[in-house]
């Protein structure tokens, strides 16, 4: 009998980072995978990313047919009791979960009361400029099994008293994933966006520092002149879904007009970010992506402000604060010769350590037993 496994998705950036393990799930004969997408999938605002979701998975998603303007809550509610509706009719054996991400919450507490295991991905980091920080760590003890990026962050498991046993150190897959990507010439970028890739651009991304709502404006003036001091072209990356994220759109589409100079993208999926990543001079804002996936590329992140902090860097990270002489500061390191050579043999620790069909084959076999559903806090010594 195939085991049933929900894997909730809730929006661009965690379907991206599973896509390599979730499609090799979805390959195995012993396994039946639901793909549940939230609402930020099916968001005109972010590029409806639900349209970039592989057709091969079976997707799960929510009509959200009544437009309730009550916020995050409502939302989280209204996914809750979808999920509940849908965990009482499939009845999974296994949810599985990634990040930090609020909306993942959704998973571990629908399973709790049905006894149901959670294997959740990538716990163990610190973001201590985010409201993250809190998710990810509550997750972890709702959670049964971890896949964790870095033997740092296993660290982190135990001293929040999870049992050795239930944590794998498995690094990131989509690293590989996304160097393996085919190349996309620039004139074929230049034809797709409409946009002159021969000359040198920033990759930029900002999202809401959630503990730091009411220093938006500065936060985003600052950054906007550091730009204009450089003079160089830039792409620019929605916001993720946090509070606030309307207001950093608004302010980009104002002050971003220029289309020779500027391109502001909602979602362009995994094949084009890959590409525009390759073939830019360094990444700016704060971004995970800055210190996951650029390193790969042996590409600069200028890292502004707190909400990576704690996290593991690797050396293509120059951090800044907020104001726009520390942002430029870093700006003319990232564009420095010294700076790109000191990158041209790094190697990025966050790439995977196991194949993702041994680490399927672990999923598959897992047993859903008494061990695995009673959990014991380990005191540290």
């Amino acid at each position: 009998m195939k085991k049933k496994i929900f894997v909730i998705s809730a929006g661009r950036s965690d379907y991206d980072r599973y896509y390599p393990i979730i499609n090799e799930l979805n390959k195995s004969k012993k396994t039946k995978l639901y793909l549940i997408v939230l609402k930020a999938h099916l968001d005109k605002k972010f590029g409806k990313t639900i349209n970039f979701i592989d057709k091969k998975f079976f997707i799960v998603k929510n009509s959200y047919k009544k437009k309730v303007n009550d916020g995050i809550t409502g939302d989280f509610a209204r996914d809750l009791i979808f999920l509940n509706k849908k965990i009482e009719e499939e009845k999974p054996n296994l949810i599985i979960v990634l990040g930090d991400r609020y909306e993942m919450l959704i998973g571990p507490v629908a399973a709790l009361t049905r006894n149901i295991p959670v294997i959740h991905f990538y716990g163990g980091a610190v973001t201590l400029g985010a409201t993250d920080e809190l998710v990810r760590h509550a997750i972890t003890k709702m959670s049964h099994y971890h896949f964790v990026l870095l033997d740092r962050y296993k660290k982190r498991l135990l001293q929040l008293g999870e049992e050795e046993w239930r944590i794998k150190t498995i690094g990131m897959h989509e690293l590989k994933y996304l160097k393996k990507i085919k190349p996309i010439g620039k004139n074929e970028l230049k034809t797709f966006f409409k946009f002159n890739f021969e000359n040198t651009y920033i990759l930029m991304t900002f999202h809401p520092v959630t503990l730091e709502l009411k220093d938006l404006k500065y936060q985003l003036n600052s950054l906007t002149d550091a730009i204009n001091m450089t003079g160089l072209n830039v792409i620019i990356t929605y916001p993720n879904a946090d509070p606030k994220h309307g207001s950093i759109i608004k302010y980009i589409k104002k002050k971003f007009k220029n289309q020779k100079k500027y391109l502001i993208i909602k979602n362009c999926g995994l094949k084009y970010y890959a590409n525009i990543m390759r073939n830019s001079e360094f990444l700016l804002g704060n971004s995970s992506s800055g210190i996951v996936e650029a390193a790969s590329f042996k590409i600069p992140a200028v890292n502004i402000g707190t909400r990576q902090d704690g996290k593991y860097k690797p050396i293509n990270v120059i951090d800044t604060g907020y104001s726009k002489e520390s942002i430029y500061k870093g700006i003319k390191i990232a564009t420095s010769k010294k700076f790109k050579k000191k990158l041209q043999n790094i190697k990025n620790l966050y790439e995977s350590k196991l194949s993702e069909k041994k680490i399927v084959d672990f999923i598959v076999k897992l047993k859903v037993n008494d061990k695995l559903l009673r959990k014991k806090f380990i005191n540290l010594k």
